[in-house]
């Protein structure tokens, strides 16, 4: 991340990236869209604990080596922890697409588990563990789509 002056960071290429991820709710069907409220089980809102507290502060992101050496390609661990709770939120209907979209040598695999992200999250979430799930979930997801073809 660049600096504009004295403390005040330019986020402008973080905050790129984090609307790259589509960082919303996606319904393929959106002819009930704002009619009615679309319902998770307890256990399934559980599964977001952990993800969806991040305040987006890029604490975790200038702490990674990997952001700092390939910020232009990289997600880092902020904007993936965002992309990984959209993708196991059970009311998405998106998580192929989302996980197609990381499919590059850049997005995601610039990841060498070096851990600084989980030390340094004001909040004590753990980017890490998000994308490692990511990771897990890429290879079962590449085993299906070269199974179908």
């Amino acid at each position: 991340m660049y600096v504009v002056k004295d403390l005040v960071p330019d986020m402008s290429n973080f905050y790129a990236q984090y609307k790259s991820i589509e960082p919303y709710l996606k319904k393929k069907d959106e002819s009930r869209q704002g009619q009615q409220q679309y319902l998770q089980s307890v256990e399934d809102r559980q599964k977001l604990d952990g993800l969806y507290e991040c305040i987006l502060c890029a604490c975790c992101s200038t702490s990674c080596p990997s952001y700092w050496w390939n910020g232009d390609k990289y997600l880092g661990p902020a904007v993936l922890m965002q992309a990984y709770r959209w993708m196991i939120d059970s009311r998405d209907d998106y998580t192929e697409e989302r996980l197609s979209q990381l499919q590059d040598p850049f997005s995601l695999y610039s990841c060498h588990t070096i851990m600084n992200c989980t030390r340094t999250c004001p909040k004590g979430l753990n980017p890490g563990k998000a994308i490692a799930e990511i990771k897990k979930m890429m290879a079962t997801y590449k085993e299906k789509k070269t199974a179908s073809a």
